[in-house]
């Protein structure tokens, strides 16, 4: 007859971070409650030992039943994804955890689409916080979008209208959004494409209640269609940007090469005033 003190226990390994940490290798997790315990129990004692440090523990969704079990030797909840949930344990007794936090933004994207005509895209929402009130297309950033990408579909989700990202005007910052969490709202400045005489309003109604082009001028010079003032600043700015007062923030690749070999090398993108550079 087996009995738990004869069966080998196999320590939990992964992937080890910079920092002495490691993240845990999901598919390494035991079978049952009683085994993952053991495990969980012994990985800890060899993690001491090699002086690791933050211990990141990835449980599937289908496998929930081992939290409690992790929480008993200190781990805490870091974050929810639907297939599987996040644990940590910071080891490190000698320096406070400096984990970081899950998230703590969400990105949402509106395009002031400008046509030939100086007329601009506005939209009224089905469901407002704001009555009356005709806004830009656009809404949140899906996960590892690029912020060109999620404004040219937010306005053609919403408008059936394709426009394309010319630069940024202005971004704002609330500090206090959805779940207490922070949100950033990049405004961008849009254009039509050549078939722009074929391109028809076919607007979701499943979102929005009314879609309409109106005079740049017009909506910029007409303070009581802001109720929210954001929208009368970027009329104005947009006015500033296409009679060559101002600039764009415009799009910048930045490729950063880290100094570890073995770690792959990734790109920023910087948006900033291209224009403005001193010419040689």
């Amino acid at each position: 007859m087996t009995t738990l003190e004869n069966v080998e226990t196999k320590l939990l390994t992964g992937c080890s971070d910079m920092y002495s940490g490691i993240t845990v290798d999901k598919e390494l997790l035991a079978k049952t409650c009683v085994l993952f315990e053991r495990q969980l129990e012994q990985s800890l004692l060899a993690w001491r030992e090699a002086k690791r440090r933050g211990i990141w523990l990835p449980i599937p969704h289908d496998r929930t039943e081992l939290i409690s079990i992790a929480q008993k030797f200190g781990f805490v909840l870091h974050h929810a994804k639907p297939d599987y949930v996040m644990l940590t344990n910071w080891l490190d007794e000698n320096e406070p955890n400096p984990l970081p936090s899950y998230a703590i933004s969400t990105i949402g994207v509106g395009g002031l689409v400008v046509n030939s005509k100086r007329e601009v895209l506005l939209i009224q929402e089905r469901f407002a916080y704001v009555d009356d009130y005709f806004k830009l297309p656009g809404g949140a950033l899906d996960i590892g979008e690029p912020i060109e990408c999620g404004v040219e579909r937010e306005v053609f989700e919403e408008t059936g209208i394709r426009a394309h990202f010319r630069g940024v005007l202005a971004f704002t910052y609330d500090n206090n959004f959805r779940f207490e969490h922070g949100d950033v709202y990049f405004a961008c400045l849009m254009s039509l494409d050549e078939d722009e005489k074929d391109q028809q309003i076919n607007f979701d109604p499943l979102e929005i209640a009314a879609c309409q082009w109106m005079p740049l001028d017009e909506w910029a010079n007409s303070p009581e269609k802001h109720p929210v003032p954001i929208t009368l600043h970027l009329a104005r700015l947009t006015i500033d940007v296409l009679d060559g007062r101002e600039n764009l923030l415009e799009p910048d690749l930045i490729k950063v090469k880290p100094k570890n070999p073995k770690q792959l090398p990734w790109n920023i993108m910087m948006y900033r005033k291209k224009s403005s550079e001193k010419k040689e």
